[in-house]
Order: structure tokens, then sequence, then C-alpha cells
């Protein structure tokens, strides 16, 4: 008896930790904005910001649903890189010689150029924006596997995104 309402205890608090590291867990998933010194770029729900991720890029997130044609993809992610001390008609130049993309326009915001291009592949399409400031070129590259075409969050993720 003596045991019982310790054990009792002890369940309680298992079960309210559970429960708590779950709902943290979701929400990871929700949408949200993310802002730093450099850029702002809105993350869509149903995708996770990686904070540790590969550090040559400066924002990675990746979708929480796996493609079903290759259980090791996701369906999306969004990659975003600063290339240093580089103009955007090079990193635009380097990028067009390597493969047949279409161009999505450009636009100017604040002041500054934006370019989208738009790459389509067997498996996936790839779109790209960047945009130059100080200095820097900064490429977001939006990948999407075939079965997720369509979706909203690729727009989510280019409309988004802007360089400070």
């Amino acid at each position: 008896m003596e045991l019982l309402i310790p054990g009792l205890i002890l369940v309680a608090l298992m079960v309210y930790a559970s429960t708590r590291i779950k709902k943290i867990a979701a929400s990871a998933f929700d949408a949200e904005t993310i802002e730093t010194d450099e850029f702002v770029i809105q993350k869509p729900e149903g995708f996770l910001h990686n904070l540790n991720g590969d550090p040559k890029y400066i924002f990675e997130a990746y979708s929480k649903e796996y493609s079903k044609a290759n259980d090791k993809l996701r369906v999306g992610t969004a990659t975003l890189q600063r290339i240093e001390n580089a103009t955007l008609d090079q990193v635009m130049s380097a990028v067009a010689g390597t493969f047949d993309f279409v161009n999505d326009g450009s636009e100017k915001l604040d002041g500054t150029d934006y370019h989208r291009m738009r790459r389509y592949g067997d498996e996936n399409e790839i779109w790209y924006k960047r945009a130059a400031k100080n200095g820097n070129v900064y490429k977001l590259e939006v990948t999407a596997m075939k079965e997720a075409s369509g979706e909203q969050w690729v727009e989510i993720f280019l409309d988004s995104f802007r360089v400070k």
C-alpha cells in the first residue's frame, strides 16, 4: 500500500511529461515566420526549420511527409544559401550553364532585385529565387517531389523570402 501512492504519482508525472513533449514536438511543424538580421521567410505548416543542419545553409527546412515513391526522400525541402563576394550576374550565369531552366521572372522590392527560375527533373521540380545585397548573393532553393506539385507551400516560401 505504501508503494501505491508514490507509484501513482510517478505514473501521473510520466503521462503529463509525455503529453507535453508530444504537444511541443507537434508545434514545431506549425507555420511561422523566420526572421534574422539578413532575411525574412515564412515557413509553412507541415515543415520543420532545421536549426542544426548543413552549415553551408543559413536556413534549412524540410517537410514532415515522406515521398510515396521513395520513403527516404522528403516531399519538400527548402534551403537558403549565402554566397559571399559575388554578384547576381555571376551566380545566374554559372547556374544557367549547368541545366535547362524556365525563367519565372523578376521583381524589385525595397530596392532589391529578385530573380526566379524553375527546373523540371524526372522526380521533382526545383524553384530558385535569388537576390543580391551588400556584396552577397542569397540563393533560395525549394524542391518538391512530383507528387506534391500544385502545393501552396512552394509559393509561400518563394513569395515570403526577403533580404534585409
